[in-house]
């Protein structure tokens, strides 16, 4: 058997001590001439000084802006741990005449790399604005923005944009790419800038925009409050500079505030003009508060309700093609396409144009906003809204297979939408609706003294039943039959008041085989007065009736009223006040020619019975005259 082999001895206290320190020394060392090289470079000549961290800044500044800057604060620079230079109380002018701008920051912060500073350059890697305020500048608000400091400005050698084709779409984005590229990243904390000319600014704002320049994307992202909402905004660019230069880059952007959602997602050009394609989406709870949100100050747009839109876009200068259109509009889907001119000159409003169809179509629902239905008597007087025809132009051809039009539905409708030139027409060619055909058209000028409103509707073959149940259940005279009708309106297009008092009326009604309630059989055969009832009376069948009035207001003229009984033919003229329910109608019945007992070819013709009509309806007083016998 081998032998075991002997024990090694313990290690001495001595030796143990030695062994750790060899491992510790060579780290110790290497940390001592790290400290020392450090602290070489942040005492030696080759470090970055605040001179030179000031003289970059200033200049970069100055370069961004395109004019001096002036710094009335401090100035400060440390190296470590992080190069940053700090600017306090700068400002500075941008833009001329009457594009000229007074920029102020409170406070701006720069970030410089740390191995080109430790070697005496100045490479800024991040620009902060606190607090920066934009605002617009009188030619003497600031009277000298000569640089701050007697170091001479040294611009990055950047490109400028003189060799490049430009559009005026592009030329502000182009400018300032070319001033910002080198910065690679610019925050703006808590800024404020007004918008020329307007009472509409951006404040709260908090954005960050990278871009390392050339081929890079750049990327744009934060929030800010505009008139009074949050906004939030996310950007990507793929190539912006070669963008602005007229080709292609792929684009997205997501904006979202209470008032309005916009995203789109395509690509982009914007050299001589600027184009877009792709994925629009744009939803608002309210597209008339949206419209004047974004600033179209004194638009009046009723508010029509929720708003939402999936297209394809396909923009090119001011011209936008909506296709594939996919809207819903207050629960109302539709699909269509659209186009719009943005800019026409002339100070001429946007134009609109297309064809949309819906499934089902809430007519009413405009009508409501335009010219909400009385409650009380004071809504008599709530005024009609009708300026916003003076800030539109468009051109809609719709389709529906239901639609509400307040008080009856209908089918299968067809209609167009106009307004230009401050008069708006509503225009439904043809539908279905109550059992028979009809039109409407509306048309409201805005042009006169007082906005003029005309309404001419026609009916067609209609069961006059459905007619009689659009009164809420008053009684009418006609109570079934098949009828014509024929309603022009024109007045003032101010309030329900006005038009109730003042609008011109002409209508003309044509029945066949229907039945006149509250006039029984054998009525006109006994002379005397007799109240009537349409509720309670038998109804009297009729071959056919005709009936013409003109008025103005709620008082109105019976031309001609005339209806072929079986046994004769009554024949009236008369008036009516619909305020009071006052009825006077004055007439004679005719009967009809009977043949004489025993002669051929003989009749007996009584003569014309006359009658009056008088009295508050539903109930008012028939009176027969006597008859003076057959002759």
């Amino acid at each position: 058997m081998n032998e075991p082999l002997p024990p090694v001895p313990p290690a001495t206290e001595s030796q143990s001590r030695g062994t750790g320190r060899r491992g510790v020394w060579p780290l110790a060392i290497g940390l001592v001439l790290l400290a020392i090289t450090v602290l070489v470079f942040a005492f030696s000549s080759l470090s970055l000084q605040l001179g030179d961290a000031r003289e970059e800044l200033e200049a970069r500044l100055a370069h961004l802006t395109g004019q001096p800057i002036h710094v009335d604060g401090a100035v400060s620079f440390e190296l470590l741990p992080r190069p940053t230079a700090v600017l306090t109380d700068l400002r500075a002018r941008t833009g001329a005449g009457e594009r000229a701008q007074l920029l102020t920051v409170d406070r701006v912060e720069a970030r410089f790399a740390l191995l080109p500073a430790l070697l005496g350059r100045a490479e800024i890697q991040r620009i902060a604005l606190v607090r920066p305020e934009l605002m617009p500048a009188g030619a003497d608000a600031v009277p000298d923005l000569a640089p701050s400091a007697a170091l001479k400005p040294r611009p990055p050698q950047v490109g400028t944009p003189g060799d490049m084709p430009v559009g005026a779409a592009s030329r502000d984005l182009q400018l300032f790419l070319v001033r910002f590229e080198g910065l690679r990243e610019i925050d703006i904390r808590d800024g404020l800038f007004r918008i020329p000319g307007r009472a509409d600014n951006l404040s709260n704002v908090n954005l960050t925009f990278i871009w390392p320049g050339g081929e890079s994307s750049a990327f744009l992202a934060g929030s800010a409050v505009w008139n009074g909402q949050p906004v939030h905004l996310e950007t990507k660019m793929e190539r912006p500079l070669p963008f602005t230069k007229g080709e292609s880059s792929a684009l997205t952007l997501a904006l979202s505030s209470p008032a309005l959602d916009v995203s789109f997602d395509g690509k982009g050009s914007a050299g001589e003009r600027l184009s877009l394609t792709g994925a629009l989406g744009l939803s608002t709870p309210s597209l008339s508060r949206a419209v004047d949100w974004i600033g179209r100050e004194n638009s009046g747009l009723p508010d029509f309700g929720a708003f939402a839109i999936q297209t394809q876009i396909q923009l090119v200068d001011d011209r936008i093609s909506l296709g594939s259109a996919s809207l819903d509009v207050g629960g109302d889907k539709g699909r269509g396409s659209l186009e719009a001119v943005l800019s026409r000159g002339d100070s001429k409003p946007p134009s609109v144009s297309g064809t949309l169809a819906f499934r089902k179509l809430d007519f009413g629902r405009f009508s409501q906003a335009i010219a909400p239905k009385p409650q009380t008597i004071l809504d008599l007087q709530r005024p009609i809204h009708t300026d916003f025809l003076r800030n539109l132009d468009l051109d809609l051809r719709l389709s529906a297979e239901q639609a509400d039009l307040g008080e009856t539905d209908a089918r299968d409708v067809a209609a167009t939408i106009k307004a230009m030139g401050g008069v708006g027409t509503v225009d439904i060619g043809d539908m279905t609706l109550l059992g028979g055909r009809g039109d409407l058209r509306i048309t409201i000028d805005t042009n006169q003294a007082r906005p003029d409103l005309t309404l001419s509707a026609g009916l067609r073959d209609v069961d006059v039943s459905n007619v009689v149940a659009l009164t809420d259940g008053a009684p009418m005279p006609l109570s079934s039959g098949r009828g014509d009708l024929q309603l022009t309106l024109r007045g003032p297009a101010t309030n329900w008041g006005e038009i109730a008092l003042a609008c011109r009326t002409e209508a003309k009604l044509r029945v066949r085989d229907g039945e006149l309630a509250g006039i029984e059989r054998g009525m006109l055969a006994a002379p005397g007065p007799r109240p009537i009832d349409p509720a309670t009376a038998t109804p009297e069948p009729f071959r056919r009736g005709e009936l013409a009035l003109a008025g103005v207001g709620p008082h109105f003229r019976i031309d001609k009223l005339a209806i072929a009984f079986d046994k004769g033919e009554a024949s009236a003229t008369g008036t009516v006040d619909l305020r009071s329910s006052r009825l006077l109608v004055q007439g004679q019945f005719d009967p009809a020619k009977e043949e004489a007992s025993g002669v051929s070819n003989s009749f007996t013709i009584s003569k014309p019975i006359g009658f009056k009509l008088d009295g508050e309806w539903p109930k008012p007083t028939l009176t027969v005259s006597a008859s003076d016998g057959p002759t």
